[in-house]
């Protein structure tokens, strides 16, 4: 007796499980009907006509967009014309000519003497300039109250004509990029058809894929001539490898620190690298 009962009570809890699972799986697929959403349609409400329709609304959407990825893209700015360009580049060299009489040619070193002035400086000369104004007692005598005034606007002044110029630089910039943006893809529309017409073996194609396909190669390393001086970065390199013992050789640096400028500097580089060329071991020397 107990042990047809304990059979009964596991028959009663198998039933009670399969019914809730039967239940827990018809509600996962109302849910399931109730999610299927595709472009803010649901589907199952659709009838058969009307889904065919959707599904070629789609399908001719999707064709359109491919489309216009073949389609080459307007520029953002009006064309200029020819006579506009011309009259800009004789105001810029009139331009140009005036400005040769009152602006004197400065070297790098003269440049480097000279003060330049930033957003700190500018605010220490607007303070030294009102202090001035309330304390004239502390002037030198060779500087008056009205030459610094005069000097502080000649500088803003100039300084409102470099802002001026660096806008229109940056607007000429801007259509010097859109403009070569639109010749680089007139070559390339008509590079693409060479090409494949090379491809193809079609008659003079293969002389004109050979006259533009150099353009595409990687060129590589420049290597230095024997003689030339090495740049930094070669001289770098070359240390490298020396040091970590990938090549044979020797790397001499020497320099002559002169009182003004920076230092001349002479880079003898008789690194040996793998190549083919054959190289004669040397000493270098410097050669006044």
């Amino acid at each position: 007796m107990a042990r047809t009962a304990k059979k009964q009570t596991r028959k009663t809890r198998t039933s009670s499980k399969s019914a809730t699972s039967a239940k827990s799986g018809a509600r996962g697929r109302k849910a399931g009907a109730k999610s299927t959403v595709k472009g803010n349609v649901k589907l199952h409400t659709l009838n058969k006509d009307q889904l065919s329709e959707h599904i070629k609304a789609q399908t001719a959407a999707i064709k359109m967009l491919k489309g216009t990825r073949d389609v080459k893209r307007p520029p953002n700015n009006p064309d200029m014309p020819q006579a506009i360009i011309d009259n800009l580049n004789q105001d810029f060299n009139s331009i140009l000519e005036l400005l040769d009489n009152f602006s004197q040619h400065l070297r790098a070193l003269d440049r480097m003497r000279l003060n330049g002035v930033g957003i700190k400086k500018l605010g220490f000369i607007e303070r030294a300039y009102e202090l001035a104004l309330e304390n004239g007692e502390f002037l030198p005598h060779y500087l008056t109250l009205e030459r610094f005034g005069t000097d502080i606007q000649y500088f803003m002044d100039f300084r409102t004509l470099t802002d001026l110029v660096t806008q229109i630089r940056e607007k000429l910039w801007n259509v010097t990029i859109q403009s070569a943006d639109i010749a680089y893809t007139d070559a390339l529309e008509f590079y693409a058809p060479v090409r494949e017409a090379a491809k193809r073996r079609v008659d003079a194609a293969e002389t004109l894929f050979n006259a533009l396909s150099p353009f595409f190669k990687p060129q590589g390393k420049r290597k230095t001539e024997e003689g030339e001086e090495p740049t930094k970065k070669q001289a770098l390199r070359d240390f490298k490898a020396l040091e970590e013992g990938k090549h044979d050789g020797k790397l001499i640096i020497e320099n002559e620190k002169p009182k003004l400028t920076g230092g001349s500097r002479k880079i003898i580089d008789e690194t040996f690298k793998d190549s083919m060329k054959f190289k004669d071991n040397t000493e270098g020397e410097i050669q006044e």
